[in-house]
């Protein structure tokens, strides 16, 4: 008879995640303001991966895929795109363009992946759109969006990953 495994939310995990994006948020708005586009996504990729390096394989990539999700979602809310009275769209334009780059990788290391999108989404504009603010705006995609990761990782795929 095989025992079911038990799994227990990691909390530890939830927390430095939400941390992590809430201080990229702060960081990249006030270090350097006029590139907040660009300091964010630096921000939030290496703050992110300090949270990821020892649970996914190969997790320099995080803070690329990040960086480039961020200014793709910037570029496009910047002018590309999005009026400067549609600003209800900068959340899930980011939500969705951050989501998609960091999807990437973690498509090869957990199942069900493709929810990290869907969440992506939901915490951005809940923390942009909803409750917008210097810090809410961080602490809220991150208490999301780390919901979401500390269950994805209860669920690693089979194959070589960190040591």
């Amino acid at each position: 008879m095989s025992e079911a495994k038990t799994l227990s939310f990691d909390w530890a995990l939830w927390f430095q995640w939400m941390m992590a994006t809430a201080l990229g948020w702060v960081l990249g708005r006030f270090l350097l303001p006029n590139l907040a586009f660009l300091v964010i996504g630096i921000g939030l990729g290496i703050l992110q991966w300090l949270v990821l390096q020892h649970r996914i394989g190969n997790s320099p990539r995080w803070i690329v895929a990040t960086t480039l999700g961020w200014i793709l979602g910037s570029t496009i809310i910047l002018g590309v795109l999005v009026p400067f009275e549609m600003e209800l769209l900068s959340g899930p334009i980011i939500g969705t363009t951050v989501g998609v780059a960091q999807w990437l990788i973690l498509r090869k290391e957990v199942y069900w992946s493709g929810w990290w999108i869907v969440i992506s989404i939901v915490g951005w504009t809940t923390g942009m759109a909803l409750l917008p603010g210097v810090m809410l705006t961080g602490v809220m995609a991150g208490v999301l969006t780390g919901i979401a990761m500390a269950l994805l990782l209860q669920y690693p795929k089979p194959g070589p990953q960190t040591p």
